[in-house]
């Protein structure tokens, strides 16, 4: 890079942060939504919907135990108890959701010169969020789920990219262990002396799922399905936003080439952009005794029938998965 170029960079970026910064002056942040989920759950490509006109900035997974800003000392799903945040993590959390921290990496998508919102997506925060919003109120929190078949083949496909990808990480946490882990222990265990790579994905999501599902009253978050969306995107977007405005019937027209718009991280490795279809392509390359140990995992934490034989979610067992209102 010559020395012209770089003063350019330097400039652009400078003045990024100071257009944001602006916005956070200006009050443009109070509207936070906090999109939570999996990695390799289609968590970048719905944070693409949910901001279909542009209007959110637009924070990238700011919460990264290995590239965020601030967030280095923190371990992959770190659980914490409510009202028991530390001083660190609580004024971490402030600082991304006001919007007043700024990062060329977390900023990366953002473009613009005026925002009306804050949209935060993170992969490693579910285990967290419940505590946050607590303390945050004004945060609204969605979670992304996608089928854990499809969420573990892919993310064993990516074996060198930063994944939780070892159980026995989880149950070394010792609140996370006392409130939600202990009777899953001997599962942990047999499971991790496996050693292998997809039934510890499958059991991971079984974790960092089922945790922000006993947490929250329903009212309190949205939970969207990845498969739910690939179907029938206008109705599922309208529906989250519907929580988001606090309007049930509120109404979401997409631009279909937004819909079929690969994500940005995957671009054309993805199955939207090979024609195969991401609801059920994984069940061609996972053997058929692996699906089998794979459901059995997901039994013991009654999740075996969240999702049918097509590989569409049944809401109706998320209503018994999660907390009462």
């Amino acid at each position: 890079m010559d020395r012209a170029t770089g003063i350019t960079s330097r400039a652009r970026t400078l003045g990024k942060r100071l257009v944001l910064r602006a916005n956070h002056a200006l009050g443009n942040y109070r509207d936070a939504v906090w999109l939570i989920g999996d990695g390799r759950s289609g968590t970048t490509w719905v944070s693409d919907l949910i901001n279909h006109n542009r209007g959110y900035r637009e924070m990238f997974e700011p919460f990264h135990p290995q590239l965020a800003q601030g967030a280095g000392t923190f371990t992959p799903h770190l659980y914490v108890r409510g009202g028991e945040m530390n001083d660190e993590l609580r004024n971490l959390a402030r600082t991304i959701l006001s919007g007043r921290l700024c990062d060329q990496r977390v900023d990366v998508a953002n473009k613009a010169f005026f925002y009306r919102g804050l949209l935060v997506k993170d992969i490693f925060a579910n285990l967290m969020c419940h505590a946050v919003c607590r303390e945050l109120d004004w945060v609204k929190p969605v979670l992304l789920i996608r089928n854990p078949f499809a969420v573990a083949q892919s993310k064993a496909r990516k074996k060198d990219w930063y994944w939780a990808s070892e159980p026995m990480d989880l149950l070394k946490q010792p609140a996370l262990y006392e409130d939600f882990l202990a009777p899953y222990e001997d599962l942990i265990r047999r499971t991790s002396a496996r050693s292998d790579l997809l039934l510890n994905h499958i059991l991971i999501w079984a974790i960092i799922n089922t945790v922000p599902l006993r947490q929250f009253a329903p009212q309190d978050i949205h939970v969207s399905f990845y498969e739910s969306i690939y179907a029938e995107p206008n109705r599922e977007v309208s529906r989250l936003f519907g929580f988001l405005q606090g309007q049930p019937d509120y109404r979401v027209e997409l631009d279909q080439a937004l819909i079929n718009r690969p994500s940005r991280v995957v671009r054309n490795e993805t199955s939207l952009a090979s024609g195969s279809s991401p609801v059920t392509s994984w069940k061609d390359d996972i053997e058929p005794r692996l699906i089998d140990e794979g459901l059995s995992i997901l039994e013991q934490f009654g999740l075996a029938s969240l999702y049918d034989e097509d590989g569409m979610p049944d809401k109706r067992v998320l209503a018994g998965l999660q907390s009462p209102a």
